[in-house]
């Protein structure tokens, strides 16, 4: 699927006037001349610029086109149904990780996509234990990030 230049600008503008709007309410520091909205304010204007571009460019296109174009994908009910468990395994992980915790929402999901795009049960099961304990080995020891530990809370370490 592709998107129209001047929609992808569109889209973009108003994503950035609502990151404006959300950094405005950020406290400023005391004794500082700027706060911790001025880096985000920088990068949406400057979205709000590039944008702009991708408008101009877009009505000066000739011949015009069309908004949405559908690529030969779409068209493949397997693919189509991959597409969908990407989104689908990924709300999963966002509702369930801080109950089931990281350690079993993320092999799940992973698992789930793999299968849907087609990689047999054996490789598919050892690829999301193998890759969700590596990525948890990087965050969680490496990086110091807290992941959810969930109902694996009694063997955190």
């Amino acid at each position: 699927m592709k998107l129209n230049d001047g929609l992808v600008g569109l889209l973009l503008i108003a994503f950035s006037l609502v990151l404006l709007v959300h950094v405005s309410a950020f406290p400023d520091m005391p004794g500082q001349n700027f706060g911790p909205s001025v880096l985000p304010s920088l990068v949406a204007v400057g979205l709000i610029l590039c944008s702009l571009v991708l408008i101009v460019r877009a009505l000066r296109a000739s011949p015009r086109h069309p908004l949405v174009e559908w690529d030969a994908w779409v068209t493949s009910p397997r693919l189509v149904f991959a597409f969908l468990a990407v989104i689908g395994a990924v709300a999963f992980y966002i509702a369930f990780s801080e109950t089931l915790g990281y350690l079993v929402a993320a092999p799940l999901s992973l698992l789930v996509v793999l299968r849907a795009c087609g990689v047999r049960w054996i490789a598919a099961l050892a690829l999301a234990v193998l890759v969700s304990l590596a990525i948890h080995h990087v965050f969680y020891t490496l990086l110091k990030v807290a992941l959810p530990w969930g109902l694996l809370i009694e063997y955190a370490w």
